[in-house]
């Protein structure tokens, strides 16, 4: 840990790192590191993203040191989009945004906050193409046609934390077990309350239109969706409600094709610790939602995969009244000409076919917690896989 301390230091040229929670997740980082299932090839990626992270961290906190006005920087309302992964959330991120009062944090400002983003420059600002060079190391493989990214596209809040708790998004989850137990397991509120930080950064110089709002992304914190809202008073939650089974199977094939380069042998086979490992984070993503949702119904609209893929336009107006958001008359147009973009080829189709990965729709809904969520939301099977649109998630 010390030296991914150091060469973060070097990197950046800071020396600065501000209060130590970040050091909980990077020691069980750190201690994975030696685990003797990666490969070196793995072992050698996952340090480097640790140390890009922590350089990262050094940036932004002393920008904040050299600009406390940012602290006074407003944060609007706030749409967040949440719920499991591969449940839509990436497609409704797409369509929210083409509202023309809404700001939506870019892959490349999140991933290189620093220096803050400007108004004037923001659509050719030069970190853009460096961004978009290490996407381009996807193009044409299986990911590729399960998670669509671009750097001057909206990003999931995940890859904006500074804490050491989101490298790759999060994707190392399954083959980093004790950083996994740490996110599962800790309180995550000093990340989100950096975040906030961060979403200032991101505001202070390139704002939301007048009277408009964020519209942010992250599944990564819907475990702890209720530390999250603390942190973001502002925020009105989007779930994506998608079959608990499509959304596994689809987050258990990604997975498992993300880490294979990195492992000896893939955890997320079909076995007992593919169970272990990822339906029962499932389980517990759920309980936190369904839990959040009775305590604070206000703050919280649930939308059904299915609904928002047979009608996005009306889907979108839905979600704007309800979070108590003026409508954009014209955005039902900019909808439509986005998804006529994707269905021409704008992006790579998904896969026709996902293997299973082992898992049943019973296996899946025979969980107590998926169970009673899918009655209480009326979450029903999805008998085919909904790609019509070529949605991202």
């Amino acid at each position: 840990m010390d030296g991914i301390c150091d060469d973060a230091a070097a990197a950046a040229g800071l020396d600065d790192f501000g209060d130590d929670w970040f050091l909980g997740p990077l020691a069980a980082w750190a201690d994975d590191l030696a685990q003797p299932n990666l490969s070196e090839f793995g072992r050698r990626f996952l340090r480097s993203l640790a140390v890009n992270d922590v350089a990262r961290r050094l940036r932004v906190l002393d920008v904040l040191r050299r600009h406390p006005e940012i602290a006074d920087v407003p944060i609007p309302p706030v749409l967040h989009i949440t719920g499991l992964e591969r449940s839509g959330s990436t497609l409704l991120h797409n369509l929210l945004a083409r509202h023309r009062g809404a700001r939506a944090f870019l892959r490349w400002e999140l991933m290189r906050p620093v220096p803050p983003p400007e108004l004037e420059s923001h659509a050719h600002d030069p970190r853009i193409a460096a961004v978009q060079a290490s996407v381009e190391k996807i193009r044409g493989s299986p990911l590729e046609g399960m998670h669509w990214v671009n750097a001057d596209e909206p990003e999931e809040c995940a890859w904006g934390f500074i804490d050491a708790v989101s490298m790759l998004g999060q994707s190392p989850l399954f083959c980093m077990p004790q950083w996994r137990r740490f996110l599962l397991e800790e309180d995550q509120t000093p990340a989100y309350e950096h975040y906030r930080r961060v979403v200032q950064v991101l505001l202070w110089k390139c704002p939301v239109p007048p009277h408009g709002c964020l519209v942010l992304k992250s599944p990564q914190i819907v475990a702890h969706i209720a530390a999250f809202a603390g942190v973001f008073p502002e925020a009105h939650f989007v779930i994506t409600d998608r079959d608990p089974y499509r959304a596994l199977v689809s987050v258990a094939a990604m997975a498992h094709s993300i880490i294979e380069p990195f492992v000896v042998e893939n955890p997320l086979t079909d076995d007992g610790a593919r169970h272990r490992i990822a339906l029962a984070r499932t389980a517990g993503k759920l309980t936190a939602v369904a839990d959040f949702s009775t305590a604070r119904p206000d703050r919280v609209t649930h939308v059904g995969y299915p609904d928002f893929v047979a009608n996005p336009a009306g889907s979108a107006h839905a979600i704007f009244v309800a979070a108590g958001l003026p409508i954009d008359d014209g955005i039902d147009d900019a909808i439509g000409a986005f998804l006529d973009a994707q269905r021409a080829g704008g992006r790579a189709a998904p896969p026709e076919k996902l293997p299973t990965m082992g898992y049943t729709e019973d296996d899946v809904r025979s969980e107590p917690a998926v169970r009673d969520y899918c009655l209480r939301f009326d979450v029903h099977p999805e008998t085919e896989r909904l790609t019509g649109v070529h949605s991202s998630r």
